[in-house]
């Protein structure tokens, strides 16, 4: 169970870099500069703070009232839903250029 963690947050922490440098080479092209690029950039950081705060809001709810994750693990939830979030944002900014 241990080597499945391990290789899980490996592989989500290797995707998330990979989307990361993805997004930053978008951010440097001149694309990103004209009116359409900065629209883009717009819609794709506005999803991902949502993402951000409904995954934070779900994260409570699961921690207080329905107590299915154990308030010791909220910080780990966070943690995946900032790496979901990288991965989603960078697959959104993906599909909007090819729009």
């Amino acid at each position: 169970m241990e080597t499945i963690l391990s290789v899980s947050v490996t592989v989500l922490a290797l995707l998330v870099i990979a989307s990361e440098m993805y997004k930053i080479s978008f951010e440097r092209k001149i694309e990103a500069k004209d009116e359409r690029g900065q629209l883009l950039l717009l819609r794709v950081k506005n999803s991902s703070y949502y993402i951000l705060v409904v995954g934070i809001i779900l994260g409570a709810i699961l921690v207080r009232s329905v107590e299915v994750l154990a308030q010791e693990d909220y910080i780990y939830f966070i943690m995946v839903v900032f790496f979901i979030q990288s991965i989603v944002s960078s697959g959104y900014l993906f599909l909007l250029r090819r729009v």
